[in-house]
C-alpha cells in the first residue's frame, strides 16, 4: 500500500520547547483499529458540509476558499452548485481544487479530525447526473426546490491524494487506489449512542475489560471514548493517571446488535478469566 502513516509521536515538542512525556502503553500496540484511509473515509461520509478551495480566476491564481455543501458518491464528493459562484466560475476554468472536511469536536480545535482531499473538479457528464441527483437529495433533500434549475450543475472532486490528520501526531499522505478501496466504518452512526449507554450504564464492564485484557491494574474507573468495527477504546483512570486503552473484537462487527453480542461474549469472557 501507499500510504505513509505517522504514529503519534513519542517525543512530542511543546510551545515552551520541552518535551511532552509519552503515556505508557498498557495495550498491544498491534491490536487491530481502522487504518488512516479507513478513518478518513468514514470522516468524510459523516459530514455534509466543507470548505471548497478552488484557484481564482479573478485574483491572478490565488486560492480562493468556499463553503459548499456535499455528498459522497461512489467515493467521491459531489456538488450541486450554481454557475454565478466564484467558485464554480474558477473551475470551469481550472478544475484543480481540493475539499477540506472537519470534525471540528474536540474541546481542543487542533485535536480534531480532519481531511483534505486534492483532485480535479469537474462537472459531471450528462450520463452521471441521474444517480448522482439521488444520491445528493438523500442527503440534501431541501435543494429539490433548485436542483433542476438551469443554472445548477453537479460537478465532483476526483480524488487522487488524501492528507489525513486525526489528532496530533496521527497524520499520513495517501492516494486515489487507497482511498477508492477504504469502506467507511459501518458503526460510526451508531458510535454515539453504543459509547453514551456502555458509559451510562455498563462500567463495570468496562474495568472488567481494562483489568483482564489489557496491562492495566487497580482501575479505578473506566469510560468508552470511541468503538469501530475492530474494537473499541476506553479511558482508563488508575493511580497514576488515565490511560487510553483499546480493545479487539474476535471478529469485525457490522451492526449495534453484532457490537452488543460480542461486547456482552467479552463480558463472560472477563469474568471467566477472573474466576480463574
Amino acid at each position: 500500500m501507499s500510504i505513509k502513516e505517522q504514529p503519534k509521536n513519542s517525543g512530542h515538542t511543546m510551545a515552551d520547547g520541552s518535551k511532552m512525556k509519552p503515556q505508557k502503553r498498557l495495550y498491544d500496540p498491534e491490536t487491530r483499529r481502522s487504518s488512516h484511509a479507513e478513518e478518513a473515509r468514514t470522516l468524510a461520509q459523516q459530514h455534509v458540509t466543507a470548505t471548497l478551495c478552488s484557484i481564482s480566476k479573478q485574483h491572478d491564481g490565488h486560492p480562493y476558499g468556499s463553503f459548499v455543501t456535499y455528498a459522497m458518491h461512489e467515493g467521491q464528493p459531489i456538488f450541486l452548485i450554481s454557475g454565478l459562484a466564484e467558485h464554480t466560475k474558477n473551475l470551469m476554468k481550472n478544475p484543480k481544487a481540493s475539499l477540506l472536511i472537519s470534525e471540528n469536536s474536540a474541546e481542543n480545535p487542533l485535536a480534531s479530525a480532519r481531511v483534505t482531499l486534492v483532485g480535479a473538479c469537474r462537472k459531471l457528464d450528462e450520463e452521471e447526473v441521474g444517480a448522482a441527483r439521488e444520491t445528493y437529495l438523500r442527503h440534501h433533500p431541501s435543494a429539490v426546490a433548485y436542483v433542476d434549475f438551469r443554472d445548477f450543475f453537479f460537478f465532483g472532486l476526483e480524488v487522487s491524494a488524501v492528507r489525513y490528520i486525526g489528532g496530533f501526531g496521527k497524520m499520513s499522505w495517501f492516494e486515489h487506489d487507497d482511498w477508492i478501496t477504504a469502506e467507511p466504518d459501518p458503526l460510526s452512526e451508531h458510535a454515539h449512542e453504543i459509547i453514551t449507554h456502555m458509559n451510562e450504564d455498563h462500567e463495570d464492564a468496562m474495568v472488567l475489560y481494562c483489568e483482564t485484557m489489557s496491562d492495566a491494574q487497580n482501575v479505578q474507573s473506566a469510560v468508552m471514548t470511541g468503538i469501530d468495527r475492530y474494537g473499541f477504546e476506553m479511558d482508563a483512570t488508575q493511580t497514576d493517571g488515565v490511560h487510553p486503552i483499546r480493545i479487539a473484537f474476535s471478529h469485525e462487527v457490522e451492526t449495534p446488535d453484532e457490537a452488543r453480542i460480542e461486547l456482552v461474549r467479552m463480558v463472560k469472557e472477563a469474568r471467566k478469566k477472573l474466576a480463574s
